[in-house]
């Protein structure tokens, strides 16, 4: 009997052992948690809403939303419905831009209609004359073609003009070059010390840039060397008019040869020029060659400068063969079909 009863105790006792703690909840711990859970379903959200606004900003609304999204929305983040690019309001069809598509016509049908029915002298009177053609131009590279022809004349007219008359006797070159729009170097000797002096004085009254390069240290006193800027003064850009058509080529050629002949002076190269395409038109260049005194050259330049010959001077080089002046010079003829 004893046995039995400590038996049955011995169970019930084995049985409270195996009976699971009670768990106690921490309400503090399960509120904080709760709050965690609702920032990281609100982040996830805002991050949603976001990328889905970059997405139909950068690739437009999807066809299955189009019509669906908010329009102050779309505006907001810069997007565009395709679907309200067009809206219907009674009648008439308006643009996004705003007025009617039948209105817009009507407005280009009447602007049509008052430009064909300007005149000429109206459509005339409406054009800058300065904006075409300005005569206070006064940089060579802003004249036109002609333009240019007509200045390169008379500035190697006007250059040569000036070592005639403004060299000394007794100063003689040995290399003379002029080029367009007006840069030259001149090389020679003079008999005395005051001669040189007088020449480069007189030279660079009327040069910009002008400059003397050292001597070397045997040089004599009346060595001249100098180069610069020749000052152009009172061109008459108008000198050359039109160009000259292909048909005249020759004739205006001959007219050259004619007016050398003149002048006691006599090319060779004309025959093969070299031609550069502008497109509205072409540049004939001739490199001729010829042998004579420098007053007859002078007087050749001063009187192509004068003539009605189309005809520009490029570049002058000067060399002096034992007694006699050759010259190669670069001649220009502007030509169109």
């Amino acid at each position: 009997m004893i046995r039995l009863n400590l038996i049955e105790a011995a169970e019930k006792a084995s049985l409270l052992d195996n009976v699971n703690p009670v768990h106690v909840t921490d309400i503090v711990a399960q509120g904080k948690s709760s709050k965690k859970k609702a920032i990281t379903v609100l982040v996830a959200a805002v991050f949603a809403v976001v990328a889905f606004s970059c997405f139909i900003s950068v690739f437009g609304v999807p066809k299955q939303l189009q019509g669906l999204l908010p329009e102050p929305y779309l505006d907001l983040i810069g997007a565009e419905d395709p679907s309200r690019a067009a809206l219907t309001l009674g009648s008439g069809r308006t643009t996004t831009a705003g007025g009617s598509l039948e209105a817009q016509a009507a407005a280009a049908d009447a602007a049509i209609k008052q430009r064909e029915s300007l005149t000429v002298k109206q459509v005339v009177g409406e054009i800058n004359p300065q904006a075409l053609y300005n005569n206070n131009r006064k940089d060579f590279f802003s004249f036109l073609p002609l333009e240019k022809l007509s200045f390169q004349r008379s500035a190697i007219a006007q250059f040569l003009s000036f070592l005639n008359t403004a060299a000394p006797d007794d100063v003689g070159f040995s290399d003379c070059v002029f080029q367009s729009p007006n840069f030259y170097y001149v090389r020679g000797v003079s008999a005395k010390p005051t001669s040189q002096r007088s020449f480069l004085e007189r030279i660079k009254t009327v040069s910009e840039n002008f400059k003397t390069p050292p001597l070397p240290e045997n040089a004599p006193a009346t060595d001249i060397t100098a180069f610069g800027q020749f000052n152009v003064q009172n061109v008459k850009l108008d000198a050359v008019t039109t160009f000259v058509h292909s048909a005249e080529l020759a004739e205006e050629i001959k007219a050259l040869k004619e007016l050398a002949v003149a002048n006691k002076i006599t090319f060779s190269g004309l025959e093969k020029p070299s031609v550069e395409d502008f497109g509205v038109y072409k540049r004939y260049a001739y490199q001729v060659s010829f042998i004579a005194d420098f007053p007859q050259l002078q007087q050749f330049a001063v009187a192509l400068a004068e003539s009605k010959v189309r005809v520009g001077i490029q570049k002058v080089d000067l060399k002096l063969v034992k007694r006699d002046m050759q010259a190669s010079v670069r001649m220009e003829v502007l030509v169109v079909p």
